[in-house]
């Protein structure tokens, strides 16, 4: 009768710690676009230029990545710029790959004095 019981669970507990492991996968995937973009940012504060900062992002970010660099001008009419980086994530499991969580991140950064 436990084994029985036990042949029931454990699809269970593998499909829960195969979920769990997606999940802090996501977490990860997350933070490091975080990074990108912030990263994206300072560098376009300090002076670089949009397609040094486009490939330094693409980079930093996880493959697959779509980087955006937007400048404008705000309310106080300093110059800003604002990096986006996007990522669709996939499982990579052969019985559910329509799984998928879109992730982003971006920051913006106003144009330090001088640079441009």
């Amino acid at each position: 009768m436990v084994t029985a019981e036990t042949a029931m669970v454990v699809p269970f507990l593998v499909a829960l710690a195969l979920a769990l492991v997606w999940m802090v996968n996501l977490g990860v995937v997350q933070v490091r676009l975080v990074d990108a973009a912030r990263e994206g940012a300072r560098m376009s504060a300090r002076g670089d230029d949009r397609a040094t900062v486009v490939e330094a992002v693409e980079q930093m970010a996880p493959e697959g990545s779509v980087v955006t660099v937007t400048e404008s001008t705000d309310v106080a009419d300093v110059p800003t710029t604002r990096v986006a980086v996007r990522l669709r994530s996939r499982v990579e499991l052969p019985l559910i790959r329509r799984l998928a969580v879109d992730l982003d991140a971006a920051a913006v950064s106003a144009h330090e004095s001088g640079s441009r």
